[in-house]
């Protein structure tokens, strides 16, 4: 007797395990994202990166400071493209290749969640915030300063096209 009660609660048991591995598989987001196909075989990719002095602007807030580090990551670009194209023109006269013209370009950006100080001290845009610093006698003050980038750094992946 004894035994039978023990069977409909671990069929119970069992059931509740297996609704929470259906949950947390659910919430995951699924399979894993599949592996990014390979180049084209006609091609050459490269990555390249380049920096910018940021203008500090003569008012400190998060537009202003916003606005100059867009400029200056605008500056970027193009040198960052440079730098990929001449690192595809060495890998190319390695490999006896010809370059040609750039078929696609991405910007390479940090991952969701990695702090990045290109984009804001205090978070995404923010540069300006509450910031607190201890004083030598061992106090706390809080204040509101705002801290624009020095340079601002830009990634990019080019593929070129071979001959």
């Amino acid at each position: 007797m004894r035994g039978m009660r023990s069977l409909p609660a671990a069929l119970l048991g069992a059931l509740a395990a297996a609704g929470a591995v259906a949950v947390a598989a659910f919430a995951s987001g699924g399979p894993p994202p599949e592996a990014d196909a390979p180049p084209a075989v006609d091609t050459v990719v490269s990555h390249g990166t380049g920096k910018a002095k940021v203008v500090r602007p003569a008012r400190l807030n998060n537009r202003t400071i916003g606005r100059a580090a867009r400029r200056a990551r605008a500056l970027a670009v193009p040198k960052a493209v440079k730098a990929a194209r001449r690192e595809a023109g060495m890998l190319a006269r390695a490999a006896g290749l010809r370059l040609s013209d750039a078929i696609g370009i991405a910007r390479d950006v940090s991952p969701f969640g990695y702090f990045d100080y290109d984009t804001g001290r205090f978070g995404e845009g923010d540069w300006c915030g509450r910031w607190v610093s201890r004083r030598s006698d061992g106090t706390r003050a809080a204040r509101h300063r705002c801290f624009p980038p020095h340079e601002q750094t830009v990634r990019v992946t080019v593929t070129f096209a071979t001959d």
